[in-house]
């Protein structure tokens, strides 16, 4: 009682900063703070709200998000697809977070809205969660795909949704951070996604994973796709030579380096 006075006061005062902060703060350590009353209070206020007091009020949504059944929709109306495309990555970070939370929850319309709008730059914060939602989203419309092709009624929304996401996990491919670019290779080198069979594989390569985008890093990657599969051969481990170099017996040869003697016989310098 004395907690739902403290904020209805703090709620009167005409303070949307001080009032996300102290959500913000109380929700840490007792989430369920956040009903009903308070999201809608955070929603109608978010976009007054600019930097840090912003973040925090995404912060605060994140633990509860998913038991609110309009909340993509009333996030939409508060300008969550605007904030993907903004330059303040601090911010994106976030909304990024909150979005993949809700992914399991969104229709195939609203998934297909946040894909259009998902770009592969900024920092690594921002790079991993657009990616960790691309990932979803692309294993989501794999299955919705094969599901209308059973029923012969494959959509050309599908398709757009498929090339979308397919277009920025390939980007991802040629990121200049590490840790994502390994990570999209483990996801596409996936059984699920590739054939464990290189005459299959190579098909998918030229089918699937070629895009005008990520062209001039499309033979690096294709390389590295077919090569992989060589680490899955039981020859793999097994080492080169027997024996170790120090431990071989060499023939001495006798080399002649003269540049007249390179069409002579059996050497050429």
């Amino acid at each position: 009682e004395q907690l739902s006075f403290i904020l209805k006061w703090h709620s009167g005062q005409g303070t949307q900063d001080t009032y996300v902060t102290c959500i913000y703060s109380l929700q840490k350590h007792y989430p369920e703070i956040i009903d009903k009353t308070v999201m809608n209070k955070l929603l109608f206020g978010m976009k007054k709200l600019y930097g840090d007091f912003k973040i925090e009020c995404l912060e605060a949504m994140i633990p509860n998000i998913t038991e609110f059944d309009s909340a993509y929709l009333e996030l939409k109306a508060a300008g969550i697809l605007d904030i993907l495309i903004h330059k303040d990555f601090s911010i994106r970070g976030v909304a990024l977070r909150l979005l993949h939370k809700l992914l399991p929850k969104l229709t195939h319309d609203q998934l297909f809205e946040i894909a259009q709008v998902l770009s592969v730059d900024g920092p690594n914060e921002c790079q991993y969660w657009t990616l960790e939602i691309c990932k979803w989203m692309y294993d989501y419309i794999t299955q919705y795909i094969t599901n209308e092709t059973k029923t012969s009624t494959t959509s050309n929304i599908s398709e757009k949704f498929y090339h979308c996401v397919r277009e920025l996990l390939l980007e991802f491919l040629s990121s200049k951070n590490e840790y994502i670019r390994v990570n999209c290779r483990n996801f596409w080198c996936d059984s699920k996604r590739l054939s464990i069979s290189s005459h299959h594989r190579l098909i998918a390569l030229v089918d699937q994973l070629y895009s005008i985008k990520s062209e001039q890093e499309y033979l690096n990657y294709s390389t590295n796709f077919l090569l992989e599969r060589t680490s899955h051969n039981p020859d793999y481990n097994h080492f080169i030579f027997e024996n170790p170099l120090d431990k071989c017996i060499f023939q001495e040869f006798p080399l002649t380096c003269n540049w007249r003697q390179r069409h002579h016989t059996y050497m050429t310098p």
